[in-house]
């Protein structure tokens, strides 16, 4: 194989790695954008409809989670439009003690978004498939304390709305 075949097979490796990783992101800067939309989220998994520790619908949880986090930088408007579907919840077990005991579980979300500028009608960032984890302890006397399966939800939807913030805002 000649080399200009082979640096031909490892751009086409690359750009085919590349678009299928499901994000598209521009480089174009996010200083025109004064204002941002948070359309209501939908959950398409009922097992994480509700949140008990507020006695509220975690689609409204979250989409006042994102509202209040991203306005630290935007005004509520239509400069900008972000939307959410949270397609997956699940938990499993993640780690065993010496016992064969469950001490730790995984909880994961997998996340669909959209971020649009309205302002040059094009698109900012967007995947169908982030997935947001919170691993936590079920058991006393680990390197952090126990979680509750109610306080893990908490935590993850603290952590899935500052990661997208940070991967969002700060560009």
């Amino acid at each position: 194989m000649s080399k200009a075949m082979f640096g031909l097979g490892l751009l086409l490796l690359s750009l085919s790695l590349i678009s299928g990783c499901g994000y598209v992101f521009k480089s174009a800067s996010l200083e025109h954008i004064n204002t941002i939309r948070i359309a209501p989220v939908e959950i398409l998994d009922p097992d994480f409809a509700y949140d008990a520790a507020s006695q509220r619908p975690y689609d409204e949880v979250i989409r006042e989670k994102l509202t209040q986090r991203f306005n630290r930088k935007w005004r509520d408007g239509n400069d900008a439009e972000f939307t959410m579907r949270i397609q997956d919840f699940d938990i499993r077990e993640h780690r065993y003690g010496p016992q064969g005991a469950i001490e730790m579980l995984r909880m994961t979300l997998q996340i669909e978004y959209k971020f649009l500028d309205r302002i040059r009608n094009n698109m900012i960032a967007q995947t169908d498939n982030h997935l947001q984890v919170h691993d936590f302890y079920i058991v006393s006397g680990r390197v952090e304390p126990p979680e509750t399966i109610e306080e893990a939800k908490v935590h993850i939807v603290d952590e899935m709305v500052e990661d997208l913030y940070n991967q969002l805002a700060k560009r």
